[in-house]
């Protein structure tokens, strides 16, 4: 599974190509997602049975963000931060029209939450002073083709750099 979003950039972390957002403390946005299948079809979301959309994050402070080009992103000196309380930031993925096979991912204009410590807050744009870098995780389980029995599931990293605007 291959999740693009216009206008992002790419990182790579630990060999790991990534898509980058940067977000501005204060606001938020919902992102469409459109399910295909390898022809480009729609793909029906609730064949054989009903799929399930998750969202989760994970936060890092980032000593340095600069930018090698337009669509790339190099990333200095990340430490994970203990993970809030999930209900600390607004995170919601589901689906639209699950047949049709359209859902969206929304990331809420509290993704940094300034009343929580474990969220560190950031003080100056563009700068190398500390930022904070979410990693938004879309999880996607269905059905097995193979045995019905079994869930096939697939992990989405989206890496989301919040700014101070």
């Amino acid at each position: 599974m291959s999740l693009l979003l216009n206008g992002a950039k790419t990182m790579t972390i630990a060999g790991t190509e990534m898509q980058v957002l940067e977000i501005y403390t204060g606001e938020a946005y919902t992102f469409p997602i459109n399910f295909t299948d390898a022809n480009g079809n729609p793909a029906n979301a609730l064949v054989p049975n009903a799929w399930a959309i998750n969202v989760s994050a994970n936060f890092y402070n980032v000593n340095n963000i600069t930018y090698t080009s337009n669509t790339s992103v190099d990333l200095g000196n990340l430490t994970q931060l203990p993970s809030p309380n999930a209900n600390a930031y607004t995170l919601v993925a589901n689906f639209t029209n699950a047949q049709m096979g359209t859902a969206y991912l929304y990331v809420g204009d509290d993704i940094t939450n300034t009343g929580n410590a474990n969220i560190p807050q950031v003080t100056l744009a563009n700068s190398a002073a500390n930022s904070t870098m979410v990693l938004v995780t879309l999880t996607v389980s269905k059905q097995s083709a193979s045995n019905a029995s079994l869930a096939d599931i697939n992990r989405e990293p989206l890496g989301f750099i919040v700014r101070y605007q």
